[in-house]
């Protein structure tokens, strides 16, 4: 399943990528409950089971200035689909629950999930809080391939700005831009 949300949320620009954060969230809780599916996030934009990906999430913004015209928030959620239909390294909420759904009501909860947090983003730290606590590569090993090469290390936090830090050998390292992985 594909969709769109387009809002125009009261934030100033610098606050955007917290959209990532509080979307994240708010579809991570909405298939636990209605699903029963037990999800991670990913940095920067991955919902996961197991590693293996059941969605993502795009953001994309009008900003005239420092205001925030419109915030298009794009997601791509595995619903009905098996082993066969999904690429290596994804799952669908069927391979997680071995239950099929309704596109109609999974449409509707999420819709009613991303709805009801919607206000969340007034309490910032909470909502990264929230994506940190269920994060799966939370103080883990990862890799993370930037355009400036390879940054290896643990992963130990979260930004404001949706850069993820990483401790290496050398100290932390501030990631704003990149595919992360798992090392081990």
């Amino acid at each position: 399943m594909w969709f769109s949300v387009i809002i125009r949320p009261r934030i100033p620009a610098e606050q955007v990528p917290l959209l990532q954060f509080l979307f994240a969230n708010a579809l991570r809780r909405a298939i636990e409950r209605v699903f029963g599916v037990h999800l991670e996030v990913k940095w920067p934009n991955d919902l996961v089971v197991n590693w293996k990906k059941l969605a993502g999430i795009l953001i994309e913004t009008k900003i005239s200035g420092s205001k925030v015209g419109y915030v298009i928030v794009g997601i791509g959620l595995n619903v009905n689909l098996t082993a066969k239909d999904l690429p290596i390294g994804a799952t669908s909420i069927f391979m997680a629950s071995k239950k099929h759904f309704s596109l109609e009501k999974t449409m509707s909860s999420v819709l009613t999930a991303l709805e009801g947090h919607y206000n969340a983003i007034e309490d910032k730290k909470s909502v990264l809080s929230d994506w940190w606590n269920h994060c799966a590569h939370r103080m883990k090993p990862v890799i993370i391939e930037t355009g400036n090469g390879l940054v290896r290390g643990k992963c130990v936090g979260v930004n404001l700005d949706g850069s993820i830090i990483v401790k290496t050998d050398k100290g932390n390292v501030v990631v704003t831009d990149g595919t992360l992985r798992s090392d081990v």
